[in-house]
């Protein structure tokens, strides 16, 4: 079997700064989970703003940019993925893998796939695509190991939903974004009840 696909998501574009919100959103919609906005879960998750946008949003803060850049703080406990999973009893459990530490990436994905798990990747858009952020996420849809294509759901504004690379691409990509804690896959797993 070639193509391994995920059940579909149903794409939504991010508020300003959101993609991390977006995403959640799309993984418990997929996941028959209910959610809230994305500016309720961006608040939840460190959300913040520059004050010229602020207007955008219902609950945010603002300040001075963090050395991280603009968006969710969740490389901090306190607004960690994990975190807000707990705080809205949402049977999930984030683990991040970084590329060098995966012995075989394409098993790892066939594997994740397999197991129902969603797919988050962490990575520079602008390295990836030509457009976009430094730190971005996305999700992995489907993969077709003969040719070698990754699909991709994006929910960054203006951009196209659907979106293809390579696999040595994508992987290009996530091993320069090393430099980043968040960098590589962010796996979401329904939570057993011992954990």
């Amino acid at each position: 079997m070639k193509f391994y696909v995920i059940p579909e998501y149903m794409p939504i574009t991010e508020k300003p700064y959101c993609c991390v919100p977006a995403v959640l959103q799309m993984i418990q919609e997929r996941r028959g989970l209910k959610y809230t906005t994305q500016d309720e879960i961006g608040y939840q998750l460190g959300l913040i703003v520059p004050q010229d946008i602020a207007y955008l949003f219902t609950k945010i803060r603002t300040g001075k940019m963090p050395l991280g850049g603009w968006g969710t703080q969740v490389s901090q406990d306190e607004y960690s993925i994990n975190n807000y999973f707990k705080r809205y009893k949402l049977p999930l459990n984030l683990t991040i893998y970084r590329v060098n530490d995966i012995e075989n990436i394409p098993e790892f994905i066939i594997q994740m796939i397999q197991d129902d798990n969603d797919i988050i990747i962490c990575y520079n858009s602008q390295h990836l695509f030509g457009d976009g952020d430094t730190e971005h996420v996305s999700l992995i849809t489907d993969v077709d190991m003969e040719g070698e294509l990754i699909t991709i759901i994006d929910p960054a504004i203006n951009a196209p939903k659907i979106r293809k690379t390579t696999l040595s691409k994508l992987l290009q990509v996530l091993k320069s974004h090393e430099s980043s804690n968040l960098g590589g896959f962010w796996i979401i797993k329904k939570k057993t009840f011992y954990q």
